[in-house]
């Protein structure tokens, strides 16, 4: 099972390139060996799910990922890694001499599997799911300070019918690469966080009409076929006590649901009913994923509007006319004002004279 685990992670490592031409000015980034902080993952597995972590990392055009067979030749080189064990001082000594900005370090710490079941005297309905989660830390090799400390957990389900007689099953699916897909998912999840943290850059829509939307998401991205993604525009920004911004609420839009994966991007449908209007999608939306229970939370919340009015830009219009519309309504009292004063004056006089 976990030979088999261990060849889908590399399938996906293969299948993901990094791109030849890049751009100037990049984030240098270097990602250390991931460690196995949870049962029934060996060490060489863990390692693959950081390389599978760091190709997801190259589809940005603003992040430069160094390769770690450079990274681990400089631990070897300079004594710097002892008995396996990474810490922030060592993976900011490596970082400092392969030119990184900032080194991350990552465990996966958790893998479940499960299957529930449904039956109806001999027939029933099996559902075979998987989590998975992965802690991350970026460390910024000037100041040695750890910069971000993230956790995602990735989630993969698969139903299927099943034939039971007292107690006989015969399950027409199995539990195989469903770990596989969890841990692809939690790493997906926090590539798009880390992006976000450390460039600003943010996966998003790219091209919609009524019936289906482009994602600048594609399989080198971490994206997968029937995985849900909400569509979404910024909204209020949040602060804490101290002033310190802590990012905006999500304005939410639509769900939408990958049926199609390519390189660099996929394509993608509603998610089902009650899942938004995917008509109001517009090209630059961005997108984040959600899983079917964190779906269903948003419809039950009635999340998505019936119009676009939530936008950030257009309440921002709205508040430069409603602010227009004061002050000509505040000269208009001025000229008012003067212009009965004026009068007043005039009429005084004209009584002094008479006088």
């Amino acid at each position: 099972m976990k030979k088999k685990i261990f060849l889908c992670l590399f399938a996906c490592l293969i299948s993901i390139r990094a791109d030849a031409a890049l751009p100037e000015k990049q984030v240098r980034l270097g990602v250390m060996k991931f460690l196995s902080r949870t049962e029934g993952l060996s060490a060489d597995h863990a390692a693959a799910v950081g390389d599978v972590f760091a190709r997801m990392l190259t589809s940005s055009k603003t992040i430069s990922v160094i390769e770690r067979d450079q990274l681990d030749a400089i631990a070897s080189e300079h004594k710097l890694i002892m008995s396996g064990m990474v810490t922030d001082e060592s993976a900011v000594k490596i970082g400092k001499i392969a030119g990184c900005q900032y080194m991350i370090l990552g465990a996966v710490t958790n893998i479940e599997k499960s299957e529930s079941s449904t039956n109806v005297f001999i027939f029933g309905t099996s559902k075979y799911s998987a989590v998975a989660t992965i802690d991350v830390r970026v460390v910024d090799v000037e100041t040695t300070e750890v910069k971000l400390s993230l956790s995602e957990t990735g989630t993969s389900s698969q139903k299927g019918t099943s034939f039971n007689f007292y107690g006989l099953t015969n399950d027409k699916l199995a539990l195989e690469g469903m770990e596989a897909g969890a841990i692809a998912d939690a790493a997906s999840r926090l590539s798009l966080k880390v992006r976000e943290a450390l460039t600003g850059e943010h996966a998003q829509v790219i091209d919609a009409d009524s019936k289906e939307v482009t994602l600048s998401l594609g399989a080198t991205g971490g994206a997968q076929y029937g995985k849900l993604f909400r569509v979404y525009v910024d909204g209020t920004e949040i602060f804490d006590a101290d002033g310190n911004s802590l990012g905006h609420k999500m304005n939410d839009i639509a769900v939408v649901k990958i049926v199609d994966v390519q390189r660099d991007f996929s394509i993608a449908e509603t998610a089902g009913k009650g899942a938004g209007n995917i008509s109001l999608v517009r090209r630059g939306d961005k997108i984040y994923p959600v899983t079917p229970e964190e779906l269903q939370s948003l419809i039950k919340r009635k999340a998505f509007p019936k119009s676009r009015a939530q936008e950030t830009k257009k309440n921002s219009e709205l508040d430069d006319f409603l602010k227009d519309a004061r002050n000509e309504n505040a000269k208009t009292k001025s000229k008012t004002t003067t212009k009965s004063t004026t009068s007043k004056t005039r009429t005084k006089s004209k009584r002094s004279g008479s006088n």
